[in-house]
């Protein structure tokens, strides 16, 4: 297969503030689409396993948030696998988010500065009115190259109320304190997976207390987007995570491909790298140099160097096999999958790099050539295939945009090939289906902070969010958008409650020789069958092998 540097699944460049995320202001969209609820003393109370919670409700939906479902991984906890809570006296008040994970929150809106390790809460969003019969239970893992985010930016009032579903959205431990390996850690056990054993810990107490919101804990899905969904496709191969959940829902993660996952061995070799790096810092600024016990603000990300990619290690006893093995093999938790990715996922990053281009040399119109292309690709590809790839891909065939030339080869080659092999493997043993969200024009970000490209948008990596959550940091839908959500918010919880999409015509399951991908985009045409392999050259991809 191709070997590629490794890179963040969201790529800043500098000066331009194109983080591809889909995220709000620190806890600007946690409870629902409509106003969110007056804090009242008399709001909907839920007896869980821990102890009573009260939060807030609308005309549509009850929301309840800022709920322990761990205890504090501070202290001895730091570095180690998560506790139960503990039980509490009296009532809880779940009419907030509780703290994010520690991030540095650089690449606004997608996170939010946060120092504060007391941060293993989840939140509970239900239809407003009482179940005839018990809820389909969707648990959604976040995104952020393991790195920033918090659950309770994903507003799921309307997937939880069109959809007739109890949505739970889960923080976990991010960078260093998520995903660090280290020899040293490893005396306390397995090290370097964290913020994966959390996600365990969180999906444990949804199946304990998905019954007291009226939710069926024999009917859970997990889901999540770039991050969260290379976390859900570890969960697919994690032994200890067989039982937890029903189904998955895999958006922009092709976790067959080398993104989204480390080999153990070198997961240890970047710890230590690592934590070489914080005690550099913590003798600079005279601090005890100790990097286990170091405050946050220097186990964060951070200026001090090139911190690894974190993501969940393979080739130990918590993840023994990575998902291309486990996949190919069968030995994997066989539960009905949708996947899929973005149109146009790499065109934010592309436009980032022009943008960066734009800043450098002092030009507003500098554009993207050929040398930055051939300059982008050969250290990820190698020269000669680097060569083969920029001349299958003209600038002459995308209106003369180098840009949009290399955002769609960069999109085939790191995106939509590893979705069809993944598909493949997938439905040889278990039930999928395969999506492509294809919009030309999708909600920005709202406000002047983050222009919007000069180009056409397309469908860049995580704008499909906005259909599935409420994000304020994103402008409004336009009725068309509108429809299209509505028609995604019924594909994903219709899969949530049965293991398929639905009633949608023509979306035929996945198999080992036909992808049978479906369009989602907006207008009268735009949900329908594509040729998913044949449209971003599959066969083009597997003959670099």
């Amino acid at each position: 297969m191709l070997k590629r540097t490794a890179r963040p699944l969201l790529a800043l460049a500098v000066g331009v503030t194109l983080a591809l995320t889909a995220g709000t202001a620190a806890g600007a969209a946690g409870t629902s689409g409509t106003a969110a609820a007056a804090r009242h003393a008399d709001g909907p109370t839920v007896r869980t396993d821990q102890g009573l919670v009260r939060g807030t409700v609308t005309d549509t939906v009850r929301t309840f948030q800022g709920i322990p479902y761990a205890a504090p991984p501070t202290g001895e906890r730091r570095w180690a696998p998560p506790a139960p809570a503990p039980r509490r006296a009296g009532i809880l008040d779940a009419t907030r988010p509780g703290p994010a994970c520690p991030q540095t929150g650089v690449i606004a809106p997608l996170g939010t500065f946060s120092d504060n390790e007391d941060c293993l809460f989840l939140n509970v969003t239900t239809p407003r009115t009482s179940p005839a019969r018990p809820r389909p239970v969707m648990v959604y893992l976040h995104g952020g190259d393991h790195n920033d985010g918090a659950g309770a930016m994903h507003g799921a009032g309307r997937l939880a109320a069109q959809g007739d579903v109890i949505a739970v959205t889960v923080n976990y431990r991010l960078g260093a304190l998520g995903y660090l390996a280290h020899p040293d850690l490893e005396k306390r056990g397995e090290s370097g997976n964290y913020g994966f054993l959390d996600q365990q810990e969180a999906l444990r107490w949804v199946r304990r207390n998905a019954a007291a919101f009226g939710g069926d804990p024999h009917n859970v899905t997990l889901f999540g987007e770039s991050a969260g969904g290379h976390s859900s496709c570890a969960h697919m191969v994690a032994p200890s995570s067989a039982g937890l959940f029903d189904r998955v829902i895999l958006q922009s993660a092709p976790c067959t491909g080398d993104e989204g996952g480390r080999d153990r061995a070198a997961a240890l070799a970047d710890g230590e790298r690592t934590a070489a790096g914080i005690t550099d810092r913590l003798k600079q600024a005279g601090a005890p140099a100790d990097w286990r016990t170091a405050d946050t603000e220097y186990l964060v990300r951070a200026p001090f160097g090139q911190e690894p990619a974190y993501a969940p290690s393979y080739g130990g006893t918590l993840l023994p096999r990575t998902p291309r093995e486990a996949f190919a093999s069968g030995r994997f938790n066989r539960v009905p999958v949708l996947l899929g990715t973005n149109r146009d996922e790499e065109r934010g990053r592309v436009y980032a790099m022009e943008g960066q281009k734009k800043a450098t040399t002092g030009d507003p119109d500098a554009r993207l050539d050929q040398a930055d292309v051939l300059a982008f690709l050969e250290p990820e590809f190698g020269a000669e295939r680097a060569r083969a790839i920029a001349a299958r891909y003209p600038a002459d065939a995308y209106d003369g945009s180098y840009a949009l030339a290399l955002a769609a080869a960069l999109t085939d080659g790191n995106w939509s090939r590893y979705t069809v092999d993944m598909g493949r493997a997938l439905s040889a043993r278990t039930r999928t289906y395969t999506y492509e969200f294809a919009e030309n024009d999708v909600p920005w970000y709202a406000g002047p902070s983050i222009p919007k490209p000069a180009g056409p948008t397309g469908a860049p990596h995580t704008f499909e969010l906005p259909y599935i959550f409420e994000l304020a940091a994103h402008e409004q839908l336009t009725p068309a958008q509108r429809a299209l959500s509505d028609d995604m918010i019924r594909i994903w919880t219709d899969f949530a409650r049965t293991g398929t999409p639905g009633s949608t015509a023509d979306w035929k399951p996945t198999t080992p020789a036909a992808v049978n991908a479906l369009s989602l985009a907006s207008g009268p045409n735009g949900i329908r069958p594509v040729h998913f392999a044949k449209d971003h050259r599959y066969g083009f991809w597997k003959s670099l092998d």
